[in-house]
């Protein structure tokens, strides 16, 4: 398990030989009844009348690999390694089987039976409580944690706004337990107390697993969910990343043939500069997301989705100029995007089509 088209498909090998039915991902736009988000964010979202228990699920262990789209994070974009706004999230989900032991063991067995991930270079952090929740520690994920084999020392607990998880609002949410790769003292701020928490690059976080207990209302109150449910997600692109010991996600297989579009039109390399790596790294994000969004039936305008997609597609063409990149070039960066995305996913069911010069490409 090496590509990135390896790991999304022993991803859901794994969790559908442990018992849990996949289901194809669903639109980047939420449902008609979801008003939280403008478009689908996390991997739980399609799901959440099943975590409310107001629909029954159509099996009771879940595994997705669904596509998501982070607007608070357009302005991340190309300023790290790891940020973006699209991104595929691989989830397996629980309604009322298994909770906090058996997330933990199945995440254990996939990150070092699967992943062949080494224990040393993995922390993970859980939740510290807070008295306004009227929650403590969740002392039974470090038990959890500590069963599986993970060094105490290397389990950190984080305040609420680190490791409890909601939709962004009232919803179903629950305290949270978080998956980092340690890319060693070299990396980061250099501080010999750092850890998980710290904010800098050296703690890469690419596995959340979320326990969904509760309800969480306009008032700020919590009530019990019908079920304790399992909601996780791994960050496909960062998970990659890991894998593939690479210096960000952009530097991951996934990206290179968009990343090598870029440079062959418009001459200047990425990495050859500041200034480069941060367009290359927008255009590569943008141009994913954009051509995601139009498939998915949104287009620009001033208000709403169209207005996110309005936004990343301004932001595309002014990182273009600053690299030489002269329009026409939006059809083309679509295009690549749909090659790349048909050759990982779709070469075992169709043959790729070729975009349409209209610049209207098809998924």
């Amino acid at each position: 398990m090496q590509t990135t088209a390896e790991l999304r498909a022993g991803y859901r090998e794994f969790f559908e030989s442990k018992g849990h039915v996949f289901r194809p991902s669903a639109s980047l736009i939420p449902r008609a009844d979801d008003r939280s988000t403008l478009l689908v964010s996390a991997g739980m979202q399609p799901l959440m009348p099943y975590f409310l228990g107001l629909e029954e699920p159509p099996a009771p262990l879940l595994t997705t690999v669904q596509k998501v789209f982070r607007t608070p994070d357009i302005d991340e974009v190309g300023l790290d390694s790891f940020h973006l706004t699209f991104f595929e999230m691989l989830g397996n989900f629980s309604f009322g089987q298994y909770f906090k032991d058996g997330a933990v063991e199945l995440a254990w067995e996939f990150l070092f039976d699967r992943m062949k991930l080494d224990l040393d270079r993995i922390w993970v952090t859980v939740f510290a409580g807070d008295p306004e929740l009227g929650l403590d520690e969740d002392e039974v994920a470090v038990g959890a944690w500590e069963r599986a084999g993970m060094p105490p020392e290397r389990i950190v607990r984080l305040p609420r706004a680190d490791n409890f998880w909601s939709v962004g609002g009232p919803g179903p949410c629950g305290p949270d337990s978080e998956i980092f790769f340690d890319w060693g003292e070299g990396v980061g701020c250099g501080r010999a107390e750092c850890a998980p928490g710290c904010g800098c690059e050296r703690f890469l976080e690419f596995w959340n697993l979320v326990f969904m207990e509760f309800e969480l209302h306009a008032d700020g109150s919590l009530t019990p969910l019908p079920k304790q449910n399992i909601d996780t997600g791994m960050g496909l692109e960062r998970a990659a990343r890991v894998l593939q010991q690479v210096p960000s996600v952009y530097d991951t297989d996934d990206y290179q043939s968009i990343m090598s579009w870029i440079a062959e039109r418009s001459g200047v390399g990425y990495g050859e500069s500041e200034q480069a790596t941060k367009a290359h790294r927008i255009l590569a994000d943008h141009g994913r997301g954009m051509t995601f969004l139009a498939a998915d039936g949104v287009t620009p305008s001033n208000e709403g989705r169209g207005y996110v997609m309005r936004r990343i597609i301004r932001r595309a063409v002014q990182q273009a100029g600053r690299i030489g990149l002269e329009p026409p070039f939006l059809a083309g960066l679509g295009g690549v995007v749909v090659q790349e995305m048909c050759s990982r996913r779709a070469r075992r069911l169709r043959p790729c089509s070729r975009p349409r010069r209209s610049g209207s490409p098809r998924r």
